[in-house]
């Protein structure tokens, strides 16, 4: 059955029989009474007993009059409530526990695809049985309100009057009376259906975009073996003929050409070894291998990386003072890092210009590794484009510089894995400093004096 308020005409007014115009004329009697009785004098007893009686009908007078403007004020409030319920887009309810509609709005009616809220009361008379597309689901709504007395967000796929099939998401509370008894639940109805849709479609995609990276990885590191092994043969048998260490080649230019296929065959080298390292971070499967080394031997060997990637024997200043401690850290991954900004410095840095490394422990007890040059710089727009992978600043086949764009987004990457950051200044004609930010962990002891 449908929920019918019982509301009083608020134009109802005190007429005959009511309590007001009784207790009025209750009041009239007693003063002519008290009048009459001082006029006969029967008596101060029997006078001040009609006096009490005058005062006692004056004051139900009153409580009647406050009575009746509550009841105007309650009447008005329940016909607002019901314009209320009538009319907001929300789906409205009220149930009982064991699973029937009491009372529902047109909104509600509109979700489950009803006419009206009386054909959706008549139509839907088992809320676990017709509604839920999984049976079970009223009895776990249930399970929730005896343990809550209060249910939110809870989100499940129903059937419609058609049978289609939308998703709603329910937010209730059970009614209870004074002495705590269950009387029925009431809530809200909001369809989800496309809000759910667009949020399951974004988990598949991210699900299967995390399944083509690792996909990805595995792929490329299954075919590192295959990539290198010939390209090994062909760097070895480069170099041979190059140096010549069977024997004179005959004809110059031969040497020549063999030194040419091992410089382009190291490039590619580099540049596999490149994509497969941007691939095992983007699958999450590189890893560090933490050890406690001397600085100045991971800037050492970050200077002779960056010297085989540039084939550039520029000085590259280093300002490390003597007392600095060791860095508990993975060094040929951070060799890596240092020296592919160290590359990037020697490739951007025009001849005259300057390349310094600098490391220093911090007051936080961390430690800073800066790589600065005095090249062509870079933008501040720029600088996110840098950061990506594959991306580079100037995309035309024939740029300046060459490279795949992959240096300094795996620094980036190796830094990140020992926690630590990356961060860059720069500026365009002036130079870039690049600062590589390690936290304390990775300072694996104290030093005693550092060098101003």
């Amino acid at each position: 059955m449908s929920m019918a308020l019982s509301i009083d005409s608020p134009e109802r007014k005190t007429g005959e029989g009511s309590p007001a115009a009784a207790i009025g004329f209750a009041t009239f009697v007693a003063g002519i009474v008290v009048g009459l009785g001082f006029a006969v004098d029967l008596g101060d007893e029997f006078v001040g007993g009609l006096a009490l009686l005058s005062v006692l009908c004056i004051v139900l007078a009153l409580l009647s009059r406050v009575a009746e403007n509550t009841r105007k004020r309650v009447s008005a409030g329940e016909i607002s409530y019901r314009a209320f319920f009538d009319h907001a887009v929300e789906g409205i309810f009220r149930t009982t526990p064991d699973g029937h509609y009491i009372a529902v709005n047109q909104a509600l009616a509109d979700i489950y695809g009803y006419s009206s809220p009386q054909t959706l009361i008549t139509g839907l008379t088992d809320i676990g049985a017709q509604l839920y597309v999984e049976p079970g689901r009223r009895s776990e709504f249930r399970e929730r309100m005896q343990a809550h007395d209060i249910v939110t967000d809870f989100v499940s796929e129903i059937y419609q009057r058609s049978g289609k099939r939308i998703w709603i998401s329910e937010n209730a509370r059970a009614v209870r009376d004074w002495s705590g008894a269950l009387i029925c639940y009431e809530g809200t109805v909001e369809d989800v259906t496309e809000k759910f849709e667009r949020e399951r479609a974004l988990r598949i995609a991210l699900r299967q975009a995390e399944i083509a990276n690792k996909m990805k990885a595995a792929f490329l590191a299954a075919m590192s073996h295959e990539l290198k092994t010939p390209l090994n043969a062909v760097l070895g048998f480069s170099e041979i003929i190059r140096d010549e260490v069977l024997g004179p080649v005959g004809n110059p230019a031969y040497q020549e050409y063999a030194g040419d296929i091992h410089k382009s065959g190291a490039r590619l080298l580099s540049v596999i070894n490149d994509v497969l390292d941007v691939s095992r971070l983007e699958g999450g499967l590189l890893t560090i291998d933490a050890r406690s080394e001397n600085v100045h031997d991971i800037v050492d060997h970050a200077i002779k990386l960056a010297r085989g990637i540039t084939h550039d024997a520029r000085k590259v200043e280093v300002d490390i003072s003597d007392a600095m401690p060791l860095l508990h850290v993975d060094p040929r991954r951070l060799s890596q890092a240092i020296g592919n900004l160290l590359a990037n410095a020697l490739k951007f840095t025009p001849e005259g210009g300057t390349i310094r490394v600098a490391a220093r422990v911090e007051s936080d007890g961390g430690a800073t590794l800066l790589v600065e040059d005095t090249g062509i710089g870079m933008a501040q727009e720029t600088i996110t484009a840098a950061l990506e992978p594959f991306r580079q600043l100037d995309g035309t086949l024939s740029r300046r510089f060459e490279g795949a764009g992959l240096g300094l987004p795996i620094s980036k990457s190796l830094i990140e894995l020992h926690d630590g950051r990356l961060e860059i200044m720069s500026a365009v004609g002036i130079g870039t400093t690049i600062i590589l930010r390690l936290p304390p962990k990775c300072v694996a002891q104290a030093p005693q004096a550092l060098a101003g």
